[in-house]
């Protein structure tokens, strides 16, 4: 918002308000004992009737690293699939929440991505793809190609139109910059304003795409002081339709990732009935990233806690899985 960039400039020129530190919800278990929660598993799904709270107590208490470690072990120990149990044995909301948790993190991805294309949804794009780091982007097309027999950039040309479509194929190009030189700020910005004109495309398509997203923070206060407004703004005058919509996401999810999140929590959560599957991809997606600063985040622009929100929203062993993850 434009509040943000003036509170920035009078406060932190250096944006110090940005955290480096990310803080996850759902980190490593300290001590995992594959045999025994293997064990606690397979004791929740025989016989009549099914444990849901120990399901999701056990997979709710590691990481998706350990998961995979829990899937191999069960496997091995009761000559079973994991995950075919699971999913005989559970349904609705807490099925898809449990499965998208037994699933690896740049496989979900890909998949989450794919949703995405075929629905035409810039904004998941940019929520998945404009917050990963090159390593990830990659290890996401590989998936991508591996479970869909195409490329990512083939979907995306599909999918995304005009300048959004330049930016999101640079993105998956995966050559952003990870240095931070803030002296470059003041050249990023200039490039974007182009001396008040129309914007110059290839700048922006250049800009969003290749520097360092701590560099982008800080040209864009940068870009405030030259313009007397918002890179956002500028993209909300200058496009129309969807590359609008998808251009002024992209910048909101550049300029502050949190806040980004936490308004796709509110819209999963707001008005009559809940997204159920935009909240599940946004637990699952962001819960060993940075859920606590977008909880934060979200208190702070809607003055109560995220997990109050689904609580309300959620019931059962969906909800107990959802508010672990959030916890």
């Amino acid at each position: 918002s434009s509040q943000f960039l003036i509170d920035t400039i009078n406060v932190s020129p250096t944006l110090a308000c940005f955290s480096s530190q990310d803080h996850p919800t759902v980190k490593a278990k300290a001590h995992l004992t594959q045999a025994g929660d293997a064990e606690a598993l397979r004791k929740a799904m025989k016989g009549l009737g099914t444990d849901e709270d120990t399901i999701v107590d056990v997979l709710t208490s590691c990481n998706s690293d350990q998961r995979q470690l829990l899937y191999q072990q069960y496997n091995r120990a009761y000559d079973r699939d994991l995950t075919k149990d699971l999913k005989k044995e559970l349904s609705g909301n807490l099925e898809d929440i449990i499965m998208a948790l037994m699933t690896s993190h740049k496989d979900y991805l890909a998949q989450e991505l794919h949703h995405a294309c075929k629905k035409k949804n810039g904004r998941v794009i940019v929520e998945i793809l404009c917050t990963a780091d090159n390593s990830l982007i990659k290890s996401i097309k590989s998936s991508y190609e591996r479970l869909f027999d195409t490329s990512l950039e083939e979907s995306l040309t599909k999918a995304t139109s005009d300048v959004f479509e330049e930016v999101m194929l640079k993105v998956v190009e995966a050559k952003r910059s990870a240095l931070i030189n803030e002296q470059l700020a003041h050249s990023i910005a200039k490039d974007l304003y182009n001396d008040g004109k129309d914007l110059d495309e290839a700048e922006v398509v250049k800009a969003l795409s290749s520097y360092s997203y701590e560099e982008l923070r800080s040209a864009f206060v940068e870009y405030y002081k030259l313009a007397g407004r918002t890179l956002g703004e500028t993209f909300d005058s200058q496009y129309t339709g969807s590359t609008r919509t998808n251009m002024r996401a992209l910048f909101d999810c550049l300029e502050n990732r949190a806040e980004f999140f936490a308004q796709s929590f509110h819209k999963a959560l707001a008005g009559p009935g809940t997204k159920d599957e935009d909240l599940i991809r946004l637990l699952v997606s962001r819960c060993e990233v940075d859920l606590g600063n977008i909880k934060e985040e979200y208190h702070k622009v809607y003055s109560k806690s995220l997990a109050e929100d689904v609580k309300a929203d959620t019931s059962g062993a969906y909800r107990k899985a959802a508010l672990a993850l959030l916890d």
